[in-house]
């Protein structure tokens, strides 16, 4: 998609371009999303989202939102982690929910439901789930403090917002790495795979964009969210932050 013959980046795109193209591009690469994440992660985004899952069952949550959830990577873990607690996996991407609903069916799974939803403006009730969690999805979105205000909303007090995603690392030895591998093979290797270069460069892009970890952990001290922490995994490559919603 373009406007004006000019590419759209998440650095030059509206809100509403921004929205648009990333359904655009999760419904299209909806199929591979799993097996793309294996490969241009080396495997290790499943040691990230391990660590993430241990801090959310130390809570003993009994219902879990989980935000952006894709093919319900997070979803999935958690139920099977969790038999007694109760897990909604939420997009905005039907293809996506689609790929998570196979998989739910096929592990017979019976504790976790799907729900097509925007993130900045879901309709689930204030204080409807002790934990939320989004996954390398708010880089995606619009809105970075519109998604946590809702996220903040639709949790009770005293429960918790968590958030893993793509950060920059800082270290200068790195940080040269890191952007060759994700600027330029990354990409490729979407197009040798899938045949979704575009959309693997865009992802690379977004991440770019993305606020640094302090810059996100101090959003989320913004909107209210109180014992902030960041935990960082590769480098600074990504990040697992978490904040305590405050009594209303």
């Amino acid at each position: 998609m373009s406007y004006d013959n000019k590419p759209l980046t998440p650095h030059t795109v509206t809100p509403a371009q921004k929205e648009e193209r990333v359904h655009e591009i999760f419904e299209a690469i909806s199929d591979d999303y799993d097996r793309m994440n294996d490969v241009i992660s080396f495997g290790m985004h499943r040691g990230w989202k391990r660590a993430l899952i241990r801090d959310m069952i130390r809570q003993r949550p009994l219902r879990i939102l989980d935000v952006a959830s894709g093919t319900g990577d997070i979803a999935l873990w958690l139920a099977r982690e969790n038999p007694s607690t109760e897990i909604v996996a939420s997009d905005f991407s039907a293809q996506m929910l689609r790929v998570a609903e196979q998989r739910i069916t096929s592990e017979g799974l019976t504790n976790v439901t799907t729900d097509e939803q925007n993130a900045m403006a879901m309709d689930f009730a204030d204080d409807s789930f002790d934990s939320t969690v989004v996954s390398f999805g708010l880089r995606n979105m619009p809105d970075y403090e519109q998604v946590l205000r809702e996220m903040a909303r639709v949790t009770r007090p005293g429960g918790s917002v968590y958030i893993l995603d793509s950060s920059f690392p800082t270290h200068g030895v790195i940080k040269p790495f890191f952007k060759l591998y994700f600027k330029y093979l990354m990409p490729l290797m979407g197009r040798i795979f899938v045949g979704s270069q575009a959309e693997y460069t865009w992802l690379y892009d977004s991440t770019e964009a993305f606020l640094s970890k302090r810059e996100l952990a101090d959003l989320m001290r913004a909107i209210g969210l109180e014992d902030v922490s960041i935990k960082s995994h590769l480098f600074g490559s990504a990040a697992r932050h978490r904040g305590t919603v405050p009594s209303r």
